[in-house]
Formats: C-alpha cells, structure tokens, sequence
C-alpha cells in the first residue's frame, strides 16, 4: 500500500506545495531509493563509521583517546578553491586574520603541522575532486581523523560552486567540517572578529533557549515538526537543562513580527531553535537569490488559501534589523533550503531521470550569511539544510517524535563541544541509514521490498546527509550565568563595523576595477602611493617638531585645504560617473584564461548587457541560445543589475550628504 509524503517548502508563486500537482508517495520515493548508488569508497566510509560507532559510543570523527575540545590533540584547517587567485586568496586571508592566528595559536600549540592552510593550485581544493581523491594528496584515507596527516576541524573558505556541497557532505562523515562565504571582505573580518571575542571570552551570552514552532493551518509539514520536532526537543531540553532559560513560542504566535524578537530583538537567546518550511522560488523570480531558505512564518494562510507568498508571510536576510544584537548566538533552521540551495533539483533527477534547474547556480542562503556577519555582532554558526528537507527524519516507521539526533547535537552543544564535533550525530544517522539503505537494496528484490520501509530509509538518509554547519567548526557556544551587559556589545559592534586598514586596503586587491576608478580621479594617487587622504591627515603633526598630542593652526589649515580639494574633484568626478550605469554579462570555459585590464576582459565572451541612463533611459541586450533567451544567464544578469541600482542610488546619497558637509565647511 502506498502512502502520501508530506516534504517541506512552498511554492511562493502559488501558495501551495513546492512540486505542484506532483504527488509525493512512498511508491515514488522506493522508485528514487531503488537508484540510489553510494561509490565503493563512499559505501566503505559509511559502513567503517557504523562499525565504529556500534563498538564505542564516543564520535567516529576523531581517533581514540584523541580530546575531541583541545585543538591542540585535533587539529584545525583552513580549505580554499585552487582556482582562487592569488590577489584574493591574500585579501580574504587579511581579513580573517584575527582568526587565523587565534587558530594557529590553538591547534599548533604542540605539533605546528596541526594548523593547516589548504590553498593554491598545490593544496587547494581543485575543481571535480571526491573527498577521498582529496584526503589522498595528504595521505589519508577512510577511518578516523588522524590529525598528523590533517586536521580533524576543516573550514570550507568558498561558494558550493567552487568546493561543492556533494565535497562537504562527505568530508562531514569523517572530519569536523563547517564553511562560510561572503561577498564582502569586511563580512569576512567581522565574522572572525566575533568567533576571536567568544572564544577569549570577551563576547557572552546568558543561557537562554528558545524553540520557535510554525504550525500554519491545512498544512501537515508544519502541524508535525511543531508537534513531533520542536515540542518533544523542547520538553527534553527544559527537563534536562534546569540552569538555562527554555521559552518555547506557541504556534499561534510564531509570526514574523515576533520572531523579529528572537533574531536581533529583545528577547535574542543564545541559541534560538526554529522549524518552519524554507522559502522557494522558481528561475528568474527577483527574489530567488535574496530571500531563498526564508522563514516561512504563522502569517501565512495555509495551502489552502493558494495565495502568492508575499514578503509579510516570511523572515528574510532583509528583515534582520541594522542595530540587531545577534552576537554570540547559534541558531539551528529547520527548513527546506535554509543553508542553501544547489543549482540543480537533485530528487526531481532522482525521481524522473531528467535535470531540472531550479538556481542560476549553487549558493549559500542570505539569512544565515546576514546572521554570520551583522556589522554589530555576529552569531556564530547556524545549523541548516542544503536543499529541501523531508519530514520523513522525524516520523518514520511507524516512530513519532524519535529525535535523538536533533536532542544529541544540542546536548552536545549545551555542554561546550565545538559546533563540528556537536553535529557528528547527524554524520553518525547518515552513515548509519546509508548503510542499512543499501543492504536494503542488496538484499531485497522490488517484489518482496517493503515501499513504506524503503521511503523511509531514503528520505532519512538524504535529510541526515543534507544537514551543514555555516560558521567555523572549531566555535562554541559562549555562555555564562549572566548576559553580557549592553555597553559591552555596543563596544564590539563599534569595532566590528570599522575594519582596520590593512583590511581595507585589502579590498582593492580582492576587487581589481576599484584601483582603476580611483586613478581615473585627476590629481588622486592610488593605494599605496602615500597620496591619499582621509581626515587622520589632518591631524599629523609638521615635520622636523616634535611629538604632540595637538594639531598646529598652520598645519591643519593647510591640510584641511588639500583635503577638501580632493575631496570636492572626487566628488565631482564620481557624480559624473552615475549620469549612466552599465552592466556587463561576460562568460568564459576557463577562468585562468581570464584577464582584466583597462576596464576590458580578455578570454571571455560578452553575453549579456544593460545600460541605465540617470533619467530611466535603459537600452539592453538579451543572451539568446537556439534562438531562444538564455533563462538561466539572464537571471544572474537581472540580480547583477538590481545590485548595481542599488549600489549607485546609495552613492548619489553619499554624495548629496557629502556634497552638503563638504559646502557647510566652505562657508
């Protein structure tokens, strides 16, 4: 008898279930199970760590009598793509500095070859590589983490474009792994700053839990991770844990505006819990690459409604407030596509034989990333799933409210292991289920194959497998009996949003067209001429004086006259500079033929352009494939202008307030 499955996420086009029409039986899901294949060498790890862990009921990922909290028995690892250049392997490495060092402080306090930097063409991680072709360069294979040949904690520094999810999933079996991506160098500098304040205990939270619980109307999904997830993890964790402060949010009032509350708000806990569906959107929706894996929350009518998703009805990267206080904090997001999403829908392949796109390309959700580098503080790791998440892992077989793995991770965490050593349970359930799924297989003929059994196995397999740590994997929750006061946390949000030099002399080097719009200034030297000028220049002291705490009359009248005259024809020349906007969509078969000089690429192919006049005037040219519009590239180039509209309307702002203080100086 075959019977319905009710999968995570929705439609945000339609309001209702997140494959449409398609119905989701267990008769589908056996069809999928019946072509899962592990490799040799993915079959022979998982059933090494069953075996382990069915002898000891220590963790797989570290070898015996090895202290699983001290990096100096472990290890730690920094991975980086190959294919990253040099220029801004330098400028993420001096943005992450702070890390960096406390790490290798940490893990090289014994063995200095405990600390690794995995970088370059020679060590890297190269595009196509398994985990065990990988571990191979180092002289490992499967068993336990040996840190002598490499560390047990690895952080992933790239895009899941660059170093695959499929690469972290299995290394996750073995290692302790965690990764982070942004964008931005000053992100990178502020999630290390904060991971370097928890860790010498200058950043701390009080203990303080909170389970946030959607369960929308007509919508099964929701109604049983609220009662067979969020409720039973809960009352375990307030019967357990009689130190911390439990709150957990009743369904009817798990909404948007109140869950603004526990993510920046008032009532922020240390590690804020919540199970809702992820938001989904299809190709070319303007939303997709800013608010995929949103919290889908109580306002939301149900799928009965079939209304379009609107932004009141989900918790967004966009929605986390500029002063919120989330520093310090964990948060574990159970939802479909809550740590990411991959270019390509892997059931739907599974299911049906074809490839059906569902992004422009693998990333990492905005929310966590917004949560891992608030400019006031950021949390420390989140917990989420890469892709859809199946409800299967909570009741299977007949079991209901079996959530050990989830209850063991947070046990884990609450008693002061690494975030990478507290997920191992979920690494543990996968190889476990991938194990028993393919003796399953192996054993059993499709006429005599259980079908509810089978489903089972697969979608526990495939959520336990799908489950990522975006952070480093070494941090740990930094909690005391009493919260850290305000005044504290404003201090450290005041660092945090403003980098040090040498980091942002380091975002010229990680962005190569910024060197050239500042030589296009007349009169204004670029980085590192010893010509530039900023306010500090006003107050050196005249040379050959000696030192003194105040400026001269003569010299700051001098120097605030140079400076207000580069100031004024920078000005100008960066006004002259947004009267029209140009986008440009260039794609290459291989990036180390790429060059950039004088504004112009070499070795790629233009594909796709917009040009935006001040007065709305826009003349664009669409890529076409077959003599139809290439959907896909023309969704990266429509993100890419919206950011650079955004970009160039907060510029004219600067330069209407600066133009403004710069006229009140003059008088």
């Amino acid at each position: 008898m075959s019977h319905l499955l009710f999968p995570n996420g929705i439609d945000a086009e339609t309001g209702g279930p997140i494959d449409g029409d398609l119905v989701i039986t267990t008769e589908l899901i056996a069809k999928v199970a019946r072509g899962h294949k592990l490799t040799p060498e993915d079959l022979r790890d998982a059933k090494l760590r069953k075996a382990i862990d069915e002898q000891k009921s220590d963790h797989f990922g570290v070898a015996e009598g090895i202290d699983d909290t001290n990096l100096a028995e472990t290890g730690w690892a920094v991975i980086f793509p190959a294919s990253l250049p040099q220029k801004s392997v330098d400028a993420i490495k001096e943005a992450l500095k702070p890390l960096l060092d406390l790490r290798r402080e940490q893990a090289a306090a014994r063995n200095e070859t405990f600390y690794k930097e995995v970088i370059g063409p020679e060590l890297g991680y190269r595009n196509g590589e398994t985990k065990n072709d990988f571990l191979k360069r180092f002289g490992r294979g499967p068993g336990p983490a040996d840190p002598n040949k490499f560390p047990y904690y690895a952080l992933l520094v790239g895009s899941p474009e660059t170093i695959p999810y499929t690469f972290q999933y299995q290394l996750d079996v073995q290692y302790a792994v965690g990764r982070i991506y942004f964008e931005n160098l000053e992100d990178y500098y502020r999630y290390a700053q904060s991971v370097v304040a928890a860790e010498t205990g200058k950043l701390r939270r009080a203990k303080r839990a909170a389970f946030f619980g959607v369960a929308n109307p007509d919508d099964r999904a929701t109604q049983m991770s609220a009662k067979s997830l969020v409720q039973p993890l809960s009352s375990e964790m307030q019967a357990q844990y009689t130190d911390w402060n439990v709150e957990v949010i009743a369904p009817e009032q798990a909404t948007k505006a109140n869950l603004t509350n526990y993510l920046g708000g008032k009532q922020t806990p240390a590690l804020l819990f919540t199970a809702s569906h992820g938001m989904n959107f299809k190709p070319g929706d303007p939303r997709l690459l800013r608010h995929t894996g949103a919290i889908l929350t109580q306002d939301w009518p149900g799928p009965k409604a079939r209304v379009p998703i609107k932004e009141d009805f989900y918790f967004s990267a966009d929605d986390l407030a500029s002063d919120a206080e989330v520093a310090g904090m964990f948060a574990f997001l159970f939802a479909c596509y809550g740590g990411g999403i991959p270019r390509m829908d892997n059931f739907y392949r599974q299911a049906f034989g074809e490839q059906k796109q569902i992004a422009p390309h693998a990333f990492l959700a905005p929310l966590p990333l917004r949560l891992l580098a608030h400019p006031k503080g950021g949390a420390l790791g989140v917990f989420a799933h890469i892709e859809r998440a199946w409800g299967a892992s909570i009741e299977w077989d007949g079991l209901k409210g079996d959530v050990e793995t989830f209850d063991s991770t947070l046990d884990a965490l609450l008693n002061g292991k690494p975030a990478g050593a507290a997920i191992e349970y979920f690494n543990q359930r996968y190889a476990e289920i991938s194990t028993s799924l393919t003796e399953e297989l192996d054993n059993t003929s499709p006429e005599t194959q259980d079908e509810i059994r089978l489903a089972g196995l697969w979608t526990s397999n495939n959520d336990a497998r799908n489950y990522a740590f975006l952070g480093d994997p070494a941090v740990r929750l930094p909690v005391s009996e009493t919260e850290m006061p305000k005044t504290e946390r404003l201090h450290l949000g005041e660092i945090l949003s403003k980098p040090p030099a040498s980091v942002r002399a380091a975002v010229v080097n990680f962005q190569p067209d910024v060197e050239d719009r500042t030589a296009a200034v007349p009169g204004a030297k670029g980085p590192g001429s010893g010509e530039m000028y900023a306010i500090s220049d006003l107050f050196k002291k005249p040379e050959n004086t000696p030192d003194s705490p105040q400026p001269t009359s003569s010299n700051l009248n001098k120097s605030l006259n140079r400076f207000l005259e580069k100031l004024s024809t920078y000005l100008s020349q960066a006004l002259d500079d947004t009267s029209s906007l140009e986008v440009s969509t260039y794609v290459a078969d291989d990036l180390a033929d790429v060059k950039y000089e004088h504004g112009k690429y070499s070795g790629a192919r233009l594909r796709a352009m917009t040009r935006i006049e001040l007065d709305g005037d826009t003349l664009v040219c669409v890529p076409e494939r077959d003599g139809e519009v290439d959907t896909a590239l023309w969704n990266i180039h429509l993100e890419m202008v919206k950011s650079a509209q955004h970009n160039r309307a907060e510029l004219l702002k600067t330069i209407v307030s600066a133009a403004g203080n710069l006229a009140g100086l003059l008088k």
